[in-house]
């Protein structure tokens, strides 16, 4: 379940006491809004994920969290080199925190993970059975890349890297042939590159729900991306085959993976081909991907890595936050 209530009510609404929070940090604006709103005197714990490669960019906010946190605070993962390192990091503190922690007083922050760090982190959850029973936080964006024209909005340029996500590597056979699924958000030049890297048999381009968008203009900039993504592909000579189209939902997980799986069912042939996912729309529908991966651990999850972000537009907070209890959400041991 999903419900949404303005951030300066979210600590009203939290009732119960020894919380923990895990969030994410990193040059995103919006990456202290749930802390700055949170009951932090019924709080016992409160950890910082730094996402790979960003602490430099990150000091201002890593200083900010520690600043707001007071002496129960932990950063993980300033000093990793890779995914791993900071994932071992991630258990660790986990395994600690359930010596003497309900998972339930868990709450963690995905606002300002990486694509990447958030599907890890969602895997390191439900290997320990405990998916099912934390909350998760989500503060939205009022407006992406901010300080650019609505024709040139950009949040990140280049691809340094394209690999699969730890711990969703899937079953890729050399027999299959492969298909692609992207969730296309505001960035054609990373879902493009994703492309020409894998070079799929086949390809499905999402795009996302009017009626499960976060606003009528984040769908329209969306359609907007969309678009181009469609037009480069029709001016690419490698590519010939029809592209599958559907729509997904942008603001609740459990809805984003059950219109994955219709999707995916409906292909012919999807039984006997190699399927890998790349979540580029929001935080919340890459839950509902992840999911996905769980329920169908055949099935691969991707990130492309960015070479630059537009760190110093790229995002305004909303005003809202979005609370997500997978408690009704059925979810399997990866």
């Amino acid at each position: 379940m999903t419900r949404k209530l303005p951030l300066k009510e979210l600590s009203q609404n939290l009732l119960g006491s020894d919380y923990v929070l895990l969030g994410g940090l990193g040059f995103d604006q919006r990456c202290l809004e749930v802390l700055k709103n949170f009951p932090r005197e019924r709080t016992v714990n409160i950890i910082g994920i730094s996402n790979i490669g960003s602490a430099k960019f990150s000091q201002n906010n890593i200083s900010a969290f520690r600043e707001l946190a007071g002496p129960n605070s932990v950063v993980l993962g300033e000093d990793a080199k890779n995914i791993i390192e900071i994932a071992d990091e991630v258990s660790m503190c986990i395994n600690n925190i359930l010596k003497v922690r309900s998972p339930k007083s868990l709450l963690v922050d995905i606002t300002a993970m990486s694509h990447e760090l958030l599907t890890v982190v969602l895997g390191i959850l439900n290997s320990k059975d405990i998916l099912n029973k934390i909350t998760l936080l989500y503060v939205g964006a009022s407006q992406y890349s901010f300080n650019t024209k609505d024709n040139e909005i950009w949040l990140s340029r280049g691809v340094k890297d394209i690999r699969s996500v730890l711990g969703f590597p899937g079953t890729m056979l050399p027999s299959r042939k492969l298909h692609l699924i992207l969730l296309a958000g505001f960035e054609v030049e990373r879902a493009a590159e994703v492309i020409l890297r894998y070079e799929p048999t086949s390809l499905s381009i999402g795009k996302g729900a009017r009626t499960q968008s976060i606003s009528e203009k984040h769908h329209q900039d969306n359609k907007l991306f969309f678009d181009r993504l469609n037009e480069f592909l029709a001016q690419q000579s490698f590519y010939n085959e029809k592209i599958n189209h559907f729509e997904f939902s942008c603001v609740d997980p459990v809805r984003t993976k059950n219109d994955l799986l219709k999707h995916i069912n409906e292909l012919p042939g999807s039984q006997e081909r190699n399927i890998v996912i790349c979540p580029l729309n929001t935080k919340i529908s890459t839950v509902g991907a992840a999911l996905v991966a769980i329920e169908r651990p055949d099935i691969q999850l991707c990130y492309a890595e960015p070479m630059e972000y537009n760190a110093d537009g790229y995002v305004k907070p909303d005003e809202q936050v979005s609370i997500i209890d997978l408690s009704d959400q059925a979810v399997a041991n990866c």
